[in-house]
């Protein structure tokens, strides 16, 4: 299938053929679905089937997909679609690093830039909850799992050299490293055409 953008209207039937969210996707059942992206980079969906019976929540799939353009910024912005790979990439090496503190990754399709993880439905932006001055007990150690998990084995403290660097190669993304350095650290504070003041 060659690359092109979901829509709402389009996603369901894309689903419907990949066969690595059969235990993920209720089959034959109707699919709602919902764009949730905040509209810098890419389409972000839900997709959920209906709810079990009783109090048994839906079932529920995240889907994103790359565009080929920064989507804030509009079509005069292109960007490679290969940050979808090392977006997924580092999910599946933090998942095996730190299982159960990153959402898992059900599918990913190369040639559509897309993935498709786990719905963290239940969750709730870390911000929101501690401005409402909520506690969270395991957060400490749930955060530093993660960072030492993370970051340590990850490191020359850890990986032999020829490891390491190819680690590094297999991350290295430097498209997206100037449009952070650009869009987000340059270009606010400069006289640039794209910025709008």
């Amino acid at each position: 299938m060659a690359y092109h953008a979901l829509t709402e209207n389009t996603l369901i039937d894309y689903l419907r053929g990949r066969s690595a969210l059969d235990e993920h996707l209720p089959h034959g059942a109707a699919l709602s679905v919902r764009e949730v992206g905040d509209g810098n980079l890419n389409l972000v969906f839900v997709v959920s089937g209906p709810a079990g019976p009783g109090p048994q929540p839906a079932q529920a799939v995240i889907v994103k997909q790359a565009l080929n353009y920064l989507r804030v910024a509009g079509e005069s912005w292109p960007l490679t679609r290969e940050r979808m790979r090392f977006e997924s990439q580092a999910m599946l090496l933090y998942n095996d690093l730190c299982p159960g503190l990153v959402p898992r990754i059900y599918d990913y399709d190369e040639e559509m830039s897309l993935m498709v993880m786990e719905f963290l439905g239940s969750h709730e932006i870390m911000r929101k909850a501690l401005v409402a001055r909520r506690r969270f007990p395991k957060f400490v150690d749930h955060i530093s799992t993660f960072l030492v998990n993370s970051l340590f084995y990850t490191s020359d403290w850890f990986l032999p050299g020829e490891k390491k660097k190819q680690m590094q190669a297999r991350f290295i993304n430097p498209q997206l490293n100037k449009l952070q350095e650009d869009f987000v650290y340059t270009n606010p504070y400069t006289s640039s055409s794209r910025s709008r003041r």
